[in-house]
């Protein structure tokens, strides 16, 4: 048995990667991660590819010279089943995937993309062997379909992982708010910002690399704001180190997207396992369940923000929110270990 896990984007930005890998390793599953260096950072191997572009952003014709390579690389080894991440992967090798892999190959889907109007995704479905989604609310828009298997963005097989709720800050102290990863949703963090700028309460931490990185740091330069740092791409072993020295955790998004209304970002779960509660905006899924389990403060507007920071702290439970994010992500576990069977059925 030989895999391959076709992958839109660098592995540092697809840390679900390691949940196949697991199950994979663990089985004595041969595979290769065939991967698009998108930040010209990994080694040169015959599964990567690079093109003449640097960071996230890339269009129709960057995916079909991809989709190019991917093909090559599937011709030239012969892998018994593949697993494809993204749609707009699928879209690309829709044809190859029923014609080459017919119920030989996995869907695993992180984000909405409009080009899902443009073909018939449910035929590729029925093709398929799995489709793992990484949040139940994308039944919302995608096809019906019993193949669909919960794949949640957190690498955590038991509650003992968790770290310790970490005291907290009194309300006369600073309160750090963070927002670790791949940085996105420039208008909410903008908004954000000014609700709260050059307050001496409140700092804002942006901590990673993404699309909004050089227009942020522009904001922050040209209105002179003093509470906000932006440290840009961190190895991934400082990454529980910028958990531990932040106070509150920004998943805040607008519900002005599909994808924004029903995805769960990788945050959400990283948070939790840090014991640090959230910040997340009304009309999204991520802010049902943030209000359901009380993980955290639910915004609806930008008014008396730092009031409403320093409100939640004045009352937090550290007790309450430790049982509140056990009882979460008890939730987690049990259906990650649903797609772990459904995957060891899939392919081994």
């Amino acid at each position: 048995m030989r895999v391959g896990l076709i992958c839109p984007s660098n592995k540092i930005y697809m840390p679900y990667l390691s949940l196949y890998k697991r199950i994979l390793d663990s089985s004595d599953v041969k595979y290769d991660v065939i991967y698009w260096d998108r930040f010209g950072i990994e080694e040169h191997s015959e599964f990567v590819y690079r093109d003449s572009k640097v960071g996230h952003r890339r269009g129709f014709v960057d995916y079909f010279m991809y989709s190019r390579f991917v093909k090559r690389v599937l011709n030239e080894n012969n892998y018994d089943k593949v697993i494809v991440f993204s749609i707009q992967l699928v879209f690309f090798l829709k044809r190859t995937l029923i014609k080459q892999f017919s119920n030989n190959f996995g869907i695993d889907i992180r984000d909405y993309n409009k080009i899902i109007k443009y073909f018939d995704f449910k035929n590729v479905v029925e093709h398929s062997l799995f489709v793992a989604i990484s949040s139940p609310r994308y039944s919302e828009w995608l096809p019906k379909s019993d193949k669909y298997v919960i794949s949640h963005n957190a690498v955590i097989n038991d509650l003992d992982e968790l770290r310790e709720v970490s005291s907290l800050p009194s309300v006369t102290g600073k309160i750090s708010v963070g927002c670790i990863g791949a940085l996105r949703d420039l208008q909410i963090n903008i908004d954000l910002i000014d609700s709260i700028k050059n307050d001496t309460s409140i700092h804002l931490n942006y901590h990673g690399e993404g699309d909004i990185n050089s227009r942020l740091f522009s904001y922050l330069a040209d209105n002179k704001i003093d509470n906000v740092s932006l440290t840009g791409r961190y190895a991934r072993e400082d990454e529980e180190r910028l958990y531990c020295n932040n106070d509150i955790i920004n998943v805040l998004r607008y519900n002005d997207s599909i994808n924004n209304r029903t995805a769960l970002p990788n945050r959400l779960y990283n948070a939790l396992i840090h014991g640090k509660p959230l910040m997340a905006f009304e009309g999204t899924y991520l802010a049902e369940l943030v209000r359901e389990y009380e993980l955290g403060i639910v915004l609806d507007s930008f008014e008396s923000t730092a009031i409403k920071i320093q409100q939640f702290f004045e009352h937090f439970d550290s007790r309450e929110f430790d049982k509140n994010r056990v009882m979460f992500l008890k939730t987690v576990i049990e259906s990650n270990e649903e797609f772990r069977k459904t995957v060891i059925s899939a392919l081994v």
